[in-house]
């Protein structure tokens, strides 16, 4: 009797697989044929009937998707499920999947050899490896074919000191990869059995070979030198440097690439090149049309040699890049004439490199002539020579001989991509040397001087200054039809200083960013023949990011030529009488800010809001009308205050205490013993005092028993109600401020800092001296700007350090005391709002110190220059003199007394005042 089973499993995929078997039981005879249609014609089949129904039930499927087409589980009966072999199985080589199918491979060689060699499969590159490896009794290796990442079509395994048994691995791998193109065995010890292997395998596909420092040897060389003349010949980089390849090898070369049709780049460098070879190099370059970098460095060609290649290289039209650096062009010194003639007349050249050629003084002359002519060398290298590169291109003749042993291997041309090391300039203070636009990656930028918009100054000479340049002074030329100055400049990578001069001031772009030195510093510049020193306290700056590179596919992207020469300035000739002079082109303007109405506003609201007037005066409509009372009284009140507080200040903080408060009021007359004693005035200077304590507690700017600013208004109201309402009360507070106002006023309208500055100070011949001695300026201020500066601030002059400056200089005498100096230090200083929160009324800035300057020169009153001799000179004259004879007298005076002898040694003391010369032409 027959009994069915059936059973259901699912394979890998999800599939159902279902088995039945057939066995036999003495069970109970049953028909199958109409369950199981491929079993037709056994209807006569019967089973015995079972003893046990539940344990030999045939189990049917409960949901009706787990049913089973009949024709399936017939065709699954009959299904191979064989797995594929591991070697007929697609393997990636780039990817993580790469790395687990060689190791896969790695742990089942044997078993795939086997199958291999039994199914007849060809191996797999993995598989071709691990075997030849194992042969050779070698680590297995994966040579650059299976990688993380990469070109498919590219192999590179530079710097990896395989030597010739791991190349014939890896010519076992390549047997089954003909589609890689790029090749880069540098520095793998390959000698000329291991280059013999591998050569013929790659240099019918290769488009690029680099076989840099190893040992080919003939051998080696025999695949390429048949390659090369043939039409399919694919090479178009051929790297061969560093191979000890010698002459004649380098002479079949350079015969197999005369024919050649695709070499556009061939490196023969350090292979004991001697002038042998000239021949065939000059044949090369008259024949091969298609070649556009040739690179010879590190050879023995000598100067008669190197004439007939450059007289070759002279009419080439294709090669662009030419490195001839580490030679001897300069033996026999014959060389210069042609080299000058090739630099001349050859248009195509766009990267040379002529370094370390041992060239006489002589010829490196001939050779920067020359390169004053050429315009298309957009990269030239000159080092270990007599010269170096500037920024522009020009070759500047140097005496001393340069050491180039010790950065040659990072200055190699590459073409005309950047260098991926740019090396480091100087000091940005210093002139840039041995410059390379190509390598360093410069860039094209416009530097604009708008009129009006940069800054006040509109008439030429405007000239800039950069930091790279050693902030040599460039002229901007002649303005264009909108009044504009500018340049075009190939500048360096990174973040650019720069400043610019006009009317030999120093002034910087108000369009630009600026910059703010905290270490100021002092530089010489040569402008128009006269030499002006430079105190460099802020500069303009443009931080500029790698941009594209000069060359691209052999197309300049900028339109700056090399070797351009700057615009020269030429003084014109000009009559003295008919110069216009105005405050525009002044020393002053770039930097002094007036007082405008607007500045004078801020500054009485925020004395308004820190005065208590208002807890006295309680109606709002009179606190209204004082306040507008205070405000028309503003300027001159604020002018007599300054004065006042120069007095007798507490420490660095101007203000008026007890006694300068009472001079005040007693110039005012406000005490008539009868209304108002000199007591009740000192109550009043109490009261204004305390009132403000509570709230400025603790500030060393408001000092407790002295008024500042603010307090100046405050206790004029105080005085007015003590003097006007005590007796009368019929007289309100607006009544009495306007009564102490118009009796004070007389007397404040006497303080005006700035008629002083109109009449005496802000004219053209004091903007002459100031002009003529600005370094002297620079070079005191500059000594003397640090006493009392935190880490990180910017330099500023503290009153203490202008009194050290007189006491120096010899200035204190009967006439002159300290009074005079703390009066010159306040009224120089620029307007500031808010004195009760910021310091910057005790830090006195460069324009500012140069106004103490002639504040102090003024008071001073020093002879003019050449007039000693005269009359007698009594104080009363000396101060009769004019401004800018006394200012220039006092420079003279501060350069005898404050000025070290080396920075003075060039200096020649006037005998006569610059207003006195007599002139021997009316131009200039």
């Amino acid at each position: 009797m027959q009994d069915i089973k059936v059973t259901t499993l699912e394979n890998n995929n999800g599939k159902e697989l279902c088995k039945y078997s057939i066995r036999s039981m003495a069970l109970p005879k049953i028909s199958i044929a109409k369950q199981l249609p491929y079993l037709s014609g056994l209807d006569d089949v019967s089973m015995p009937k079972r003893y046990n129904r539940q344990y030999y039930k045939i189990q049917q499927p409960t949901k009706e998707k787990d049913l089973i087409n009949d024709k399936e589980v017939f065709g699954s009966l009959t299904q191979n499920n064989e797995e594929l072999y591991e070697d007929r199985k697609p393997k990636e080589l780039i990817g993580q999947d790469a790395y687990k199918s060689y190791y896969h491979t790695f742990k089942n060689i044997k078993r795939i050899l086997e199958q291999n060699q039994y199914e007849n499969i060809q191996n797999s590159v993995q598989t071709n490896l691990i075997q030849r490896s194992e042969k050779l009794k070698i680590l297995p290796c994966k040579m650059g074919l299976i990688k993380l990442k990469g070109d498919r079509n590219s192999l590179s395994i530079q710097n990896q000191k395989f030597g010739d048994k791991y190349v014939e691995v890896l010519s076992e791998g390549l047997r089954t990869l003909p589609a890689i193109q790029d090749f880069n065995f540098n520095h793998n010890r390959i000698k000329e059995y291991g280059a013999s292997q591998l050569m013929p395998l790659i240099s019918k596909q290769a488009r690029r070979i680099e076989f840099q420092t190893n040992l080919i040897g003939e051998k080696g060389l025999d695949s390429i030198l048949k390659i090369l003349p043939l039409q399919q010949c694919k090479i178009q980089i051929l790297n061969l440097e560093d191979n000890n390849l010698g002459d004649q090898l380098i002479i079949e070369l350079c015969k197999a690439m005369n024919k050649n049709l695709s070499v556009e780049t061939l490196n023969i460098s350090k292979n004991k090149i001697t002038n042998n070879v000239h021949q065939s190099l000059k044949q090369l370059i008259e024949s091969n049309d298609t070649l556009l970098e040739l690179y010879l460095r590190w050879n023995s060609i000598k100067g008669s040699g190197g004439v007939e290649i450059f007289k070759a290289l002279q009419t080439n039209k294709n090669i662009k890049v030419l490195d001839f650096s580490y030679n001897l062009l300069g033996c026999g010194n014959v060389i210069a004439p042609t080299l000058k003639d090739f630099i001349i007349e050859n248009k195509v050249i766009q990267h040379l490199d002529l370094s370390a050629n041992s060239f006489t003084q002589s010829d490196c002359a001939i050779i920067s002539d020359a390169l004053k002519q050429n315009h298309t060398i957009y990269g030239f290298h000159f080092r270990g020579n007599f010269g170096f590169v500037d920024s522009k291109g020009f070759l500047i003749i140097d005496s001393s001989m340069k050491n180039f042993n010790s950065t040659h291997i990072e200055q190699r041309i590459r073409g005309v991509m950047p260098h991926p090391k740019p090396y480091d300039h100087a000091s940005r203070f210093e002139k840039v040397k041995d410059v390379c636009w190509i390598c360093d990656c410069w860039q094209m930028a416009t530097f604009k001087w708008i009129p009006n918009q940069s800054g006040a100054c509109s008439d030429e000479p405007i000239f800039i200054h950069f930091d790279y340049e050693g902030y040599e002074p460039i002229f901007l030329g002649k303005p264009d039809e909108q009044g504009h100055f500018s340049t075009h400049r190939m500048i360096p990578t990174g973040e650019i200083e720069y400043f610019y001069t006009a009317n030999a001031i120093q002034i910087a772009s108000q369009s630009v960013p600026i910059k703010q030195h905290i270490e100021k510093f002092r530089t010489k510049v040569n402008i128009a023949d006269q030499v002006v020193n430079v105190l460099i306290d802020e500069t303009n700056f443009e931080l500029y990011p790698k941009s594209k590179p000069v060359i691209e596919d052999w197309y300049p992207n900028y339109d700056v030529l090399p070797r351009t020469q700057d615009p020269i300035y030429i003084p014109a000739k000009r009559k003295k009488q008919k110069r216009i002079w105005t405050y525009p082109i002044s020393i002053w303007a770039p930097k002094y800010k007036f007082d405008t109405e607007e500045l004078l506003r801020k500054c009485f609201e925020r004395d308004w809001s820190c005065c208590k007037i208002s807890k006295f005066v309680k109606k709002q409509e009179e606190q209204d009308q004082v306040k507008e009372l205070l405000w028309q009284a503003y300027k001159p009140m604020r002018e007599t205050y300054r004065f006042y507080a120069c007095v007798n200040p507490t420490g660095d903080v101007f203000s008026m205490s007890v006694n300068p408060t009472s001079d005040f009021v007693n110039q005012c007359q406000l005490i008539d013993q009868k209304q108002l004693k000199l007591a009740d005035v000192d109550l009043k200077f109490i009261a204004t005092c305390s009132a403000s304590s509570i709230d400025y507690k603790g500030n060393y700017r408001n000092p407790e028993r002295s008024l500042v600013r603010y307090q100046m208004m405050e206790f004029l109201v105080r005085v007015s109600d003590d003097k006007y309402m005590r007796f009368n009360p019929q007289i309100n507070i607006v009544q009495a401020t306007k009564m102490i106002l118009d009796q004070c006023m007389p007397h404040m309208s006497q303080f005006d800092s700035h008629k002083w500055r109109a009449e005496r100070y802000f004219i053209e011949q004091c903007d002459d001296v100031c002009k003529k001695y600005k370094w002297v300026i620079d070079y005191v201020y500059m000594r003397n700007s640090s006493k009392k500066v935190k880490p990180g601030q910017p330099p500023f002059m503290c009153l203490d350090e202008l009194k050290d400056i007189c006491n120096k200089a010899n200035l204190y005498d009967e006439n002159f005391v300290e009074r005079d100096v703390n009066l010159a230090f306040n009224l120089s200083m620029l307007t500031q709002v808010d004195e009760l929160e910021s310091d910057r009324l005790f830090q006195m800035q460069w324009i500012e110190f140069m106004e103490a300057i002639a504040r102090i020169a003024e008071k001073y009153s020093p002879i003019a220059i050449g007039k000693k001799e005269e009359k007698e000179w009594t104080y009363e004259l000396r101060q009769q003199q004019p401004l800018f004879y006394k200012l220039e007298a006092f420079m003279v005076h501060l350069i005898i007394n404050l000025v070290d002898e080396e920075t003075k040694k060039n200096w020649k003391q006037p005998t006569i005042s610059m207003f006195d010369e007599i002139e021997e032409d009316e131009y200039y």
